[in-house]
């Protein structure tokens, strides 16, 4: 086959890999892929990889001719063994050599020699079996073939950076679909949900490109109209319903968490005194003494802050959801301030406690960089 075929061909196999296997494409994965499948001519002085690399190729087809060795199960097998150290470091590189080698190797199966996979036996495998379904090297049909796999390729590229389960996920636009996703690469990047739902409450028809802030119990928290809301197909536990949903995938994120000791202090000391140059969320759970009486309807829906008995449950709660609850002292817990930062913001987050109470002994700050 001609080089721009197996180029072509390879391409096809990396894109379609990338879409069954949901690996991210790579310009320079592609080109380990491109440039290996030329490899298997290496026997052939004359070929594209054989003239500059002449030392090797003159030797190989005195010694053992041309589609022997290197067009093997056998040669293969030794590129695999001196690529084997990639496997543990970039095991994408290894594969794309792999995989880029072997399809030299599938698509010269289909031209009327075949290859001989089983050297040094004398067996040939030939794709399709009858000769007159084979290929010529460089015959118009080769030419139809090669245009055919260029547009399938122009085709396959966005499906392949989406995978075939995304892809399947844009067509449908399918909640639960977009819900695995997220749970799967929730804390690499911002993630916004376009999102047609029902509020279960008012029965209102709903359509946003809303962010998501987390899962919670199958189904998802995003903000809509400044609120924590949970989307989901419960209605016992969410408050929207979700009837089209489309994952989108937003800039890289960067969390930077403070974990601050609430015992024997109160919510309203921690938002009166919480000084920050960025907006925040707030999770964590309190033990509190309170003779606040818990609203008990709708008690497993969705709420940033939960009261039940003696326990407030912050979940993704901003400070102007906890007017209510401001007085509440707590007894023992601590509270998580996140820190959500875009590539953009500043990387120095500055958090100060006044009324004598600083940082020291009272908080932790963790930063987490994906």
């Amino acid at each position: 086959m001609l080089a721009a075929t197996h180029i072509v061909f390879s391409t096809a196999l990396y894109l379609g890999g990338a879409t069954v296997f949901e690996y991210e494409t790579n310009l320079i994965y592609w080109a380990i892929a491109a440039l290996f499948s030329l490899m298997p001519d290496i026997d052939l002085p004359t070929s594209k990889v054989g003239r500059p690399l002449f030392f090797i190729s003159v030797p190989l087809e005195k010694r053992f001719g041309h589609r022997t060795i290197t067009h093997s199960f056998i040669g293969v097998g030794i590129l695999a063994v001196l690529a084997s150290p990639l496997y543990f470091y970039y095991p994408l590189a290894f594969w794309a050599i792999i995989g880029g080698y072997w399809s030299h190797l599938q698509i010269d199966m289909s031209n009327i020699r075949g290859v001989d996979l089983f050297w040094p036996s004398a067996i040939r495998v030939v794709m399709p079996g009858k000769i007159k379904f084979r290929l010529e090297v460089g015959s118009k049909a080769e030419m139809i073939l090669l245009c055919s796999m260029v547009v399938f390729c122009v085709g396959l590229y966005p499906i392949s950076n989406l995978g075939l389960r995304g892809g399947l996920h844009q067509l449908l636009r399918n909640f639960e679909i977009a819900h695995d996703e997220y749970v799967k690469v929730q804390g690499k990047n911002f993630y916004t949900l376009e999102l047609n739902a029902i509020d279960n409450l008012t029965l209102e028809h709903i359509a946003c490109n809303c962010a998501i802030l987390g899962a919670w119990q199958g189904g998802l928290i995003v903000e809509y109209q400044g609120k924590s809301r949970a989307v989901g197909e419960s209605e016992a536990n969410h408050n929207l319903f979700p009837t089209e949903a489309v994952l989108i995938k937003g800039e890289p994120l960067r969390v930077i968490t403070q974990r601050v000791n609430m015992n024997g202090r109160s919510l309203r000391w921690l938002v009166d005194n919480l000084k920050a140059n960025h907006d925040y969320y707030l999770l964590g759970e309190l033990m509190v003494d309170s003779g606040m009486i818990a609203n008990v309807n709708n008690i497993e829906l969705y709420h940033p802050v939960m009261f039940s008995g003696s326990s407030v449950r912050l979940h993704y709660a901003k400070a102007s959801d906890l007017s209510e609850y401001l007085n509440m002292v707590a007894i023992r817990g601590e509270v998580v301030v996140q820190f959500w930062l875009r590539p953009g913001d500043n990387v120095v987050v500055e958090l100060m406690f006044s009324g004598g109470a600083g940082l020291s002994g009272e908080s932790e700050i963790f930063e987490n960089l994906f």
